[in-house]
């Protein structure tokens, strides 16, 4: 071979990498063009997936509505101590979602009419101030809607009237249909007492208010469709003279009875509804006399039990016993008594069933008092007073008994044991055998069960005969 054809030959190898370099660059180029396509198209199948999603099928009112669902027990906080944005403002997160979504969420005026305000030590003048345009921006998209409105902790040390936040809530008094309020104090609150008027207020709540302070509800005076009122401390019935809409109140809730709460409720002659929340013994004095109290419309009588003084007051001060004895119902259709057995065993209520004091009540009432519903939630009962209270209820129709599980506490070293509701005593008393007596409670057509194994044996069962449409089938399955 001839010396010239070597250098031809590596000129050719040259160029044929050359080619091979240049062939695997535009391989690379079109593979990567290929990728963004197929990357684009994936996109695109995407879109058209979701734009086929069942929720798109949804009419813009139902969907409006879950979003309303969605919101209604959250209201949009404005306060410096907030770090989790989207449980406090929801809607704002709803309208950021989508064009979509933004344009039904800003339509829904609902949406923006639960506003509240917390801040507290944290908010000073500075702080507040960036709070306005958002809260301006939601008074506009609530447009005309009524308001619920929640007034925390609004910082004492600010003058109320230089609140910029305040003041625009205040100023929308006119749409306010519920109102929770902390501590109300003309002090706090001076705006309200310059001729506001609440034509929409429906319901009121006030907490926060310590045991020995004044409660100035007569800055709500001008509120002609007033009839619930929530409050931890009700003023004494002197002081509830000034407030004019007490004829109005039918639905009553009051955390922290005490002596005074019970004198007070005469106050609010057209009662129909009572809740006795979060009761606590160490607020009853020992051997108080109270002067007793006739309500007549009330029909739905609800206490919540709790102990929560370390002497466990509750078995010497029993305010279910000085209630019962001190108030007259004739017109009683329902009442819940429950134990506060979220709290830790110090802390629940361990008095004794005043038996002698319902069956006095019951007599003192007259016919009208009849029970239609009885609730008992982890609640000390013994069974034959149970038996006793339903032989006083002769038409009762629905019936819930929740039991304590007592293997979830530890009651050793306290002066009390809970006894057992759901006995054989108990279920055969409901008329279990056929012995030819009329039942027990003839009206009876529901037992309510919630979530808990109120008996464990079926033994007894298979003796009962059970009437008025309570299925055996149904039996078998709460006792199950």
């Amino acid at each position: 071979m001839l010396p010239f054809q070597f250098s031809e030959i590596s000129q050719y190898q040259r160029d044929a990498a050359k080619d091979m370099r240049d062939y695997s660059l535009e391989i690379s180029q079109l593979r990567s063009r290929l990728m963004k396509n197929k990357d684009l198209l994936k996109k695109h199948i995407e879109r058209l997936r979701s734009l086929s999603a069942p929720i798109r099928l949804l009419p813009v009112e139902l969907l409006s509505h879950i979003f309303v669902v969605v919101c209604e027990d959250d209201p949009i906080l404005f306060s410096a101590g907030v770090s989790d944005w989207k449980t406090w403002h929801l809607p704002f997160t709803l309208a950021s979602v989508c064009s979509g979504w933004r344009q039904i969420a800003i339509n829904t005026s609902q949406l923006w009419s639960n506003l509240g305000l917390e801040y507290g030590a944290n908010g000073g003048l500075v702080a507040i101030a960036r709070f306005e345009p958002p809260l301006r921006l939601c008074l506009a998209r609530s447009k005309s809607y009524p308001l619920s409105v929640y007034l925390g902790d609004c910082n004492s040390h600010i003058n109320p009237e230089m609140n910029p936040l305040l003041r625009l809530l205040i100023e929308q008094s006119s749409r306010w249909r519920t109102a929770r309020i902390h501590d109300l104090v003309e002090e706090t609150y001076p705006t309200l007492a310059n001729g506001k008027s609440f034509p929409l207020l429906e319901t009121l709540e006030i907490y926060g208010v310590d045991f020995d302070a004044t409660v100035d509800l007569h800055l709500f005076n001008a509120a002609p469709r007033l009839h619930s009122l929530v409050i931890n401390k009700l003023p004494s019935r002197q002081e509830l003279e000034s407030f004019t809409p007490r004829s109005q109140i039918t639905s009553l809730e009051v955390s922290g009875s005490d002596s005074a709460s019970i004198e007070a409720l005469e106050g609010f002659p057209n009662l129909e509804s009572v809740i006795c929340a979060k009761v606590d013994h160490s607020l009853l004095p020992d051997n108080e006399e109270i002067r007793h109290q006739t309500l007549p419309h009330v029909h739905t009588v609800e206490i919540e039990l709790g102990d929560f003084e370390a002497e466990q007051r509750s078995h010497t001060h029993n305010f279910l016993k000085l209630l019962i004895d001190n108030i007259t119902l004739p017109s009683l259709t329902t009442l819940t008594i429950a134990n506060m057995s979220s709290l830790p065993e110090l802390e629940m209520f361990k008095g004794a069933w005043p038996h002698q004091s319902f069956s006095d009540l019951f007599q003192r009432s007259g016919p009208g008092c009849s029970l239609l519903a009885l609730h008992l939630d982890d609640i000390s009962l013994p069974d034959k007073d149970l038996v006793a209270l339903l032989g006083l209820s002769p038409y009762l129709t629905e019936l819930r008994v929740k039991e304590l599980r007592r293997v979830e506490y530890n009651f050793t070293g306290y002066p009390f044991q809970f006894q057992d509701v759901i006995s054989p005593l108990f279920l055969t008393s409901l008329h279990a055998y056929d012995h030819g007596s009329s039942p027990l409670v003839p009206s009876w057509r529901a037992w309510i069960s919630p979530q808990t194994v109120i008996f464990s044996t079926t033994k007894y069962f298979g003796k009962w005969s059970c009437r008025d449409g309570f299925q055996r089938k149904s039996m078998h399955r709460l006792l199950g």
